[in-house]
C-alpha cells in the first residue's frame, strides 16, 4: 500500500510538472508575446499619442476597447479615482484633440512582458518648465498580426504638472507656484477653551 501512495504522489507531481498538463501555461503558449523591437515601437507609439497626436496612429494602434487609466488626470478633471479617465477609444480620441500635445519624453523602457510594457518618462513644459515625471503600464493585444494597445495606466508627479500649466498650491505654510515657491504668513494661533 505505501509503495502505491509513493508511486502516484510522483506521478501526481510529474504531471503538475510538465507545462502543458497546466491550462494557465497551455494559454501562455498559444499568446503572441512581444519582442523588444515591437515593445520599442508601441512606447514610440504611446509617446507619439501624448506629444504629437494624431487620429490616424489611435486608429492604428489603439485597440477597440481601448482605455486610458489615471488617478493623475482624474484629479484635474475632477472624475472619480479609480475609474477609467478615458473609458474609451472614442473618448481618448475626443480629449487628445481638444488638449495641447505635451513633450513627453520617454527615459527608459524598464520592463516587456508578454503582452506588457512598463516605461519611466518625464514632461517639462508651461510656466513653471519643471520636469513632471511619470510611470506608464501599457497593456497590448494583437490583432490581424499587427499589435495595438488596449489599455494605459499612466500616473504622474501631478502638483509638478500643475505648477506647469500655471496652477498653485499651498504646503506647510509656503505656496508652490509657477515661479519658486513663496512663504505664506502663518495663520495666527487660535485659542481653544
Amino acid at each position: 500500500m505505501l509503495i502505491s501512495l509513493f508511486t502516484a504522489g510522483v506521478m501526481a507531481t510529474s504531471a503538475l510538472a510538465l507545462p502543458a498538463a497546466h491550462p494557465h501555461f497551455a494559454k501562455r503558449n498559444e499568446t503572441a508575446c512581444l519582442t523588444r523591437d515591437e515593445a520599442k515601437n508601441l512606447v514610440d507609439v504611446y509617446q507619439r499619442l501624448i506629444a504629437n497626436y494624431s487620429d490616424a496612429d489611435c486608429e492604428k494602434y489603439c485597440s477597440e476597447d481601448f482605455e486610458d487609466w489615471s488617478d493623475s488626470i482624474n484629479t484635474f478633471l475632477n472624475q472619480p479615482l479609480g475609474e477609467p479617465t478615458f473609458g474609451s477609444k472614442k473618448i481618448f480620441m475626443e480629449a487628445q484633440n481638444s488638449n495641447p500635445p505635451f513633450p513627453l519624453v520617454v527615459d527608459s523602457i524598464d520592463a516587456v512582458d508578454c503582452t506588457k510594457i512598463a516605461l519611466r518618462w518625464h514632461a517639462t513644459f508651461g510656466e513653471a518648465n519643471l520636469p513632471s515625471k511619470g510611470i506608464t503600464v501599457l497593456d497590448t493585444t494583437k490583432t490581424s498580426g499587427d499589435w495595438q494597445i488596449s489599455r494605459i495606466y499612466v500616473e504622474f508627479n501631478a502638483l509638478t504638472w500643475l505648477r506647469d500649466m500655471g496652477g498653485s498650491y499651498d504646503w506647510e505654510g509656503s505656496t508652490y507656484g509657477p515661479e519658486a515657491p513663496s512663504a505664506s504668513p502663518s495663520p495666527a494661533p487660535t485659542a481653544s477653551k
